[in-house]
Order: C-alpha cells, then sequence, then structure tokens
C-alpha cells in the first residue's frame, strides 16, 4: 500500500487517460474557439457596415454627396478592416417620390421623399472547417432615411 501511495494516486492501467480524456476534448474546444473568431469577425463586419451605411445614407438625404464614386469610397473608407482588401464594394441608393412612394431615377431626390441605400461587401471568411459563415461572408445592410434637403453643401462626401 505504501509503495502504491509513493507513485501516486493512480493504479498503474490508468496511466496516459488524461492525455486520451484530452485528445477527446480538445476538438470540441477548437471548433468552439474558432467558431467564436469566425462569428465575432462577422457581427463585427455586420455592426460596421450598418454604421456606415447610415452615416452615407444621412449624408444622402440631406443632399450631400451624390456622386456614386464618392459614396463607394466614403464608405469602403468607414468599414476600414471590416472588408477585405480584395472586396468590391456596392453602394445601391434607391431615391422615392413623397407623393407617390415609388422609385424615381433622378438623384438627390425630393423634399419628403426617401432614400434607402443598399451596401454590400464581403469580409474575412477564415474556412475552418465545421464552421459555415452566413452568405459565405457577404454582408448585406439596408438603411432608409427621408429627405430633408437637395442641395449640396461645401464638403460632400468627405
Amino acid at each position: 500500500m505504501a509503495a502504491r501511495l509513493q507513485r501516486g494516486l493512480r493504479p498503474r492501467n490508468a496511466r496516459g487517460a488524461a492525455a486520451v480524456e484530452f485528445a477527446l476534448i480538445v476538438p470540441i474546444l477548437l471548433v468552439l474557439v474558432f467558431g467564436m473568431i469566425q462569428y465575432g469577425w462577422y457581427f463585427f463586419a455586420m455592426q460596421s457596415g450598418t454604421s456606415a451605411t447610415s452615416d452615407a445614407v444621412r449624408r444622402l438625404s440631406v443632399g450631400d454627396c451624390q456622386n456614386s464614386v464618392e459614396l463607394k469610397a466614403l464608405i469602403a473608407d468607414r468599414l476600414g478592416a471590416a472588408k477585405t482588401s480584395s472586396s468590391v464594394v456596392v453602394a445601391t441608393p434607391t431615391f422615392t417620390s413623397a407623393a407617390s412612394g415609388h422609385p424615381t431615377v433622378a438623384a438627390p431626390g425630393e423634399i419628403g421623399g426617401g432614400v434607402t441605400l443598399q451596401v454590400q461587401f464581403d469580409t474575412a471568411n477564415f474556412h475552418f472547417p465545421f464552421i459555415p459563415v452566413p452568405d459565405d461572408g457577404t454582408v448585406t445592410r439596408t438603411i432608409f432615411a427621408r429627405v430633408e434637403d437637395t442641395t449640396a453643401s461645401a464638403g460632400g462626401c468627405s
């Protein structure tokens, strides 16, 4: 009995059991950790997309930022690290009439009408095994604002 206490509390046939248990648990823990990293990044991209789209639609609703190239540059700048370096930012503004509520073609719209801006971009997809990413990492945000002014102020999209 004394010899058994000196060697440790485990019987001789239980050596290596901790290593086997660890090997069974590690894959589950890794999937959880990498899943939190992937979804955390995706939610960061969604929040950045919402913020960038809100800022851009606010500028559209007051008459600023009517040039589509400047609009995409503003959104891409506001997205920062949320988009991949190779992702293309697609910004689609739609102006609606105040009277009919139907889409109009002309920017900057009319006072009392509305502007809806849909922004779509790709975010990082780390391609971890067993961890699916919604829409394969493509984030789409849509924001509506009421048009308050149609005269562009100095500064535009900057």
